[in-house]
């Protein structure tokens, strides 16, 4: 769908601005000029007022004056019975829009309509210009702010230089440039430009999450696979014959299974989304610990493997081997950070 562009602004001779309004007696024609643009481009606008004193009236007036207007694409958010009124309403009512607003605070319907726009256009214009220039800002909304005119768009403007969002650096200076006949067209298609980059950041950042969100899926389910695998060999290790290779191999796959298990759990808790990474972390502390575990047991006990108590190691393993992987991570932070005595050095001669 095009997009639909905010309109605010004025330009008024004997009001006071800060920053000052400049040769607001080109405001309109700039205006007309925009609005036609726009709607050359197939934008939709959205405006609030058909008051001489804003700068709507003139966006509208070259809008429909450009002959390439279509249905529906001027959407009038005014007062009820009061703002709503345009003159080429009269003449095209198929161009049109209205939703007016039933209560007679024009800043409730203002600020509330930016909130559905895809772009907005500032031209002069003094607080409320400024605040929706804000706005726009801080959603990453694109922005042209004609600083040309001075008031709030000027100033927005210069927040803009700061906080370009999706803008290019080349597309704001373009906004700082003195105004004359022909600026409309680049303003207005870097607007547009600055819509479909915000959109396809949004489509990239839409299918990342799916991404991000599949391989949660698949991880969970690869764990609860791995869990299946660590409980069934307890009844391999009961089934195997004592003292045979195939007991040995129960009781090194049961720790492989839980520690590549606890890695999976602890990263999808994490979020991180490396399962990969998490699975060779996690197996490679599961089985040290592990092989520590079995070691010290056979230093106590040579014929732990060939008797039948063996049979019951595969309980500790397990939990040694899960909570090996679950805690890999702190497990290698420790070794890369572990603490050293700090020994002073003797003076020669030895002590005294």
């Amino acid at each position: 769908m095009s997009p639909l562009v905010a309109i605010a602004g004025s330009a008024q001779v004997n009001r006071s601005y800060s920053p000052v309004v400049r040769d607001p007696e080109a405001a309109p024609a700039a205006a007309a000029e925009l609005g036609a643009e726009l709607a050359r481009q197939g934008c939709r606008i959205v405006v609030y007022s058909n008051d001489p004193d804003f700068v709507e009236r003139d966006v509208v007036r070259g809008y429909v004056g450009s002959g390439r207007a279509v249905p529906g694409s001027i959407l009038v958010r005014g007062r009820y019975q009061q703002d709503v009124d345009f003159e080429e309403a009269q003449r095209h009512p198929e161009l049109f829009t209205v939703v007016p607003e039933s209560t007679d605070d024009w800043e409730v319907s203002f600020y509330r309509s930016l909130l559905m726009a895809d772009a907005l256009l500032l031209v002069g214009g003094g607080r409320s210009t400024f605040v929706a220039g804000l706005i726009g800002l801080s959603r990453r909304v694109p922005v042209a702010a004609v600083a040309a005119f001075g008031g709030g768009a000027e100033k927005t403007w210069q927040r803009l230089t700061n906080e370009r969002g999706v803008a290019t650096e080349e597309e704001v200076a373009l906004l700082a440039r003195p105004w004359q006949p022909g600026a409309a067209g680049p303003i207005v298609t870097a607007l547009c430009a600055q819509v479909r980059r915000r959109a396809d950041e949004e489509r990239a950042a839409r299918e990342a999450e799916g991404a991000a969100g599949r391989r949660t899926v698949a991880g969970l389910v690869t764990a609860l696979v791995l869990l299946l695998l660590a409980l069934a060999t307890i009844p391999l290790a009961y089934a195997a014959p004592a003292g045979g290779w195939q007991h040995v191999a129960v009781l090194v796959a049961a720790p492989m299974f839980a520690s590549v298990w606890g890695a999976i759990v602890r990263n999808a808790y994490d979020g991180s989304g490396n399962w990969l990474r998490a699975a060779a972390l996690g197996s490679a502390a599961g089985v040290i610990a592990f092989l520590l575990f079995v070691a010290a047991q056979l230093s106590t006990n040579p014929d732990l493997l060939d008797g039948g108590s063996a049979r019951q190691l595969v309980f500790f393993v397990l939990a040694i081997g899960f909570i090996g992987g679950f805690t890999s991570e702190v497990v290698y932070a420790k070794l890369r950070d572990q603490d050293v005595t700090q020994t002073p050095v003797l003076p020669p001669g030895g002590p005294r």
